[in-house]
């Protein structure tokens, strides 16, 4: 019981006998993935590392340097409001 794999010769001659309707019908019973519902695999969400960059860029733009305190425990204080600020996510 052996059962011969098609070969595309073969294949296009049994298109060649059908007609063009018989073909249109063929090709209409074939399912068609419904659109909705396939997942869009080209769509990268960049949403977190926008978020992200909008941290950074906050912090740095408002940081201030150690030498523009009076001391480095000033700083410190200085730094970590800032940083305390910028995490609660107010000026984003």
């Amino acid at each position: 019981m052996s059962h011969a794999e098609p070969t595309l010769r073969d294949i296009a001659s049994a298109l060649a006998m059908l007609k063009p309707e018989q073909i249109a019908s063929i090709m209409a019973k074939i399912p068609k993935p419904n659109r909705a519902y396939v997942p869009k695999v080209y769509h990268i969400d960049y949403s977190e590392r926008i978020k992200r960059l909008a941290i950074n860029n906050l912090y740095f733009s408002s940081a201030s340097q150690p030498h523009m305190h009076p001391s480095f425990e000033d700083y410190a204080e200085h730094d970590e409001a800032i940083r305390q600020q910028v995490l609660s996510g107010v000026d984003l």
